[in-house]
């Protein structure tokens, strides 16, 4: 069991159930399983609109809840264990289970299976939701209205190559905590790409550095396609031999950029400009 209060669901006053024997807490609570019912929702470090975003987690993604109090609900991310404060009004409980992922970088639910229907949100790409029937060219989504059925995909599909998923995102603004297409940072467009290929990947960029692939020569001449370059503080996928893809704040989005450019300008203020490359192919 990690210590890392990032995945530990574990607070002086109150922690999960089952790390009664591992951590000292004045009390325990097991758990409920909830279910995202945001297009997303933003996970916060305190129970404050104001305090940083540390993550979202996507439509669909089941989330374990220790404490629901004043509109804030403490709890633990299914899909990567992250843990933290989620608005309680974007959860609800467990539906169906997921037959479907978005496939497109975002996708409109409809109130009614008509694309001149009114729009009830957007979700974004790798959200997971349950469809019920079809009519015409949309699904319905069980608790969410319509989506165009051609933005969907099988649950189990997984993309052949996560830089396919990656460029993608091209544009998509920086957004710290950030997962969907109207905004991500740089280990949110890595944790997106891979698990959209059916990769598992933990959420930030140390955690990917420590998890993911194998680690090989850290040698900007030797970079192959697909591998990942991590900096302090910092990740992005190589297009090519030279050419690196990540969410940055010099463009502020995701964008492309000479490999020997990144490294020239961490080196600014960084001694070992790259912390680690790995190879996960």
């Amino acid at each position: 069991m990690s210590a890392d209060p990032r995945l530990t669901p574990a607070r002086a006053d109150l922690a999960a159930d089952f790390l009664r024997s591992v951590v000292e807490a004045e009390a325990y609570a097991k758990g409920t399983i909830k279910q995202v019912s945001a297009a997303a929702a933003a996970v916060h470090a305190a129970p404050d609109r104001d305090s940083q975003m540390v993550t979202q987690a996507l439509m669909g993604e089941r989330v374990t809840i220790y404490e629901d109090k004043d509109g804030w609900a403490w709890g633990q991310l299914g899909g990567d264990d992250y843990v933290g404060y989620l608005p309680s009004d974007t959860l609800d409980d467990v539906g169906p289970s997921p037959t479907h992922k978005v496939g497109v970088l975002r996708t409109f639910l409809y109130t009614e299976p008509d694309l001149k229907s009114r729009v009830q949100g957007a979700v974004s790409l790798g959200a997971v939701v349950s469809a019920t029937g079809t009519q015409a060219e949309f699904t319905s989504i069980a608790g969410s209205g319509w989506a165009f059925t051609d933005h969907l995909l099988p649950i189990d599909y997984a993309e052949p190559d996560y830089l396919t998923t990656g460029v993608r995102f091209i544009g998509t603004p920086y957004l710290w905590g950030g997962k969907t297409s109207l905004g991500l940072d740089c280990s949110g467009l890595v944790q997106v790409a891979l698990q959209f290929a059916g990769i598992d990947c933990p959420r930030d960029s140390d955690m990917q550095a420590t998890a993911l692939g194998e680690e090989v020569e850290q040698n900007p001449s030797a970079v192959q396609r697909g591998d990942l370059v991590f900096f302090p503080g910092h990740v992005g996928m190589m297009l090519d031999e030279q050419t690196i893809l990540h969410a940055n704040a010099w463009d502020m989005m995701v964008s492309p950029h000479p490999l020997r450019y990144v490294i020239a300008e961490i080196a600014k203020k960084e001694k070992q400009p790259i912390s680690a490359i790995k190879r996960l192919v």
